[in-house]
């Protein structure tokens, strides 16, 4: 028969043991001095019994709807301040503890949704950087579509044509350590999507920096999903098919820095090429809407 026990600081000791003894964490002696307490204490017996209840009700919760990672450790970190507190304030009534079973279970299918769609936001974006990843590897690492002098900028600009020639300058400039060797437009066979593609050498690698039109996609945004924000252009970064990508939204462009550098490096060299690559692009729109009012008003 179990009995009342007032000995506080063994029911404190053993409630903050509770969390390990139930996933089975305490050594062999320690869980001995509990079961011995708890045949005693009512308090504690109750007190595990309902942990055990709420414990089993989220791994319900869980199995059905995942939850992420931030949600048990938060749980954890609040059971844990719970028993800091002395034994006769932990101590709860029976329908505190169910509406906080309810509450656990309601904040984890809410999380669970949040975590599903967090992770549809990181396939997206992975399918967006795999766009920049797969114009490297097909026209610059396979296709070696690049002289092993560089072409002379007058010709880098002739193949880019006007409305992309200005974005030469940017890139020499925002690269410090790399040489443009190639700068031309270019697609992915079976795509009809087409690449602004700047392939350049240095530190011992082939780097691309790669444009593509949006065509009214965007990437999500948040701060699970992107790797900073400078000025007004957030960045994103992933390592696909052993490659290095940084990407970011430019104007109505997608745009992609892709080496086999590290992932800080690559990400350091597109904070700094990303502002200025959206700075060229807004002045030639300028430009052109410039020549267009000339055109009309005053041809």
């Amino acid at each position: 028969m179990n009995v009342l026990n007032f000995d506080s600081r063994q029911c404190d000791r053993t409630r903050r043991q509770m969390d390990a003894y139930l996933s089975n964490e305490l050594l062999v002696e320690t869980t001995d001095d509990m079961l011995r307490h708890l045949e005693d204490c009512e308090g504690c017996s109750s007190e595990l019994e309902s942990r055990m209840r709420i414990r089993e009700a989220l791994q319900g919760a869980a199995a059905r709807q995942p939850a992420p990672e931030e949600l048990g450790e938060n749980i954890h970190q609040r059971l844990k301040k719970a028993q800091s507190r002395p034994y006769w304030t932990a101590r709860a009534p029976a329908w505190t503890l169910a509406l906080a079973g309810v509450a656990l279970i309601a904040i984890a299918a809410i999380a669970g949704q949040q975590w599903m769609r967090m992770e549809r936001a990181r396939e997206m974006v992975a399918s967006v950087l795999q766009l920049g990843v797969s114009d490297h590897l097909h026209c610059a690492i396979r296709g070696h579509n690049y002289p092993d002098v560089a072409n002379p900028p007058e010709v880098l600009r002739k193949k880019l044509g006007p409305q992309y020639a200005r974005l030469l300058p940017a890139v020499e400039t925002k690269l410090p350590g790399f040489q443009v060797l190639e700068a031309h437009i270019c697609s992915v066979p079976g795509s009809p999507r087409k690449y602004v593609h700047f392939i350049t050498r240095g530190e011992g690698t082939i780097l691309s920096v790669i444009l593509t039109r949006r065509d009214g996609e965007s990437l999500p945004a948040g701060r699970f999903v992107t790797g900073g924000s400078f000025g007004n252009v957030n960045l994103y970064e992933k390592q696909l098919e052993g490659m290095s990508v940084a990407g970011f939204e430019v104007g109505g462009y997608f745009g992609f820095v892709v080496s086999n550098l590290g992932q800080h490096d690559t990400n350091q060299l597109a904070e700094g090429l990303a502002p200025a690559l959206q700075t060229a692009l807004n002045a030639g729109a300028s430009r052109a809407a410039t020549s267009v009012y000339v055109t009309l008003f005053q041809g």
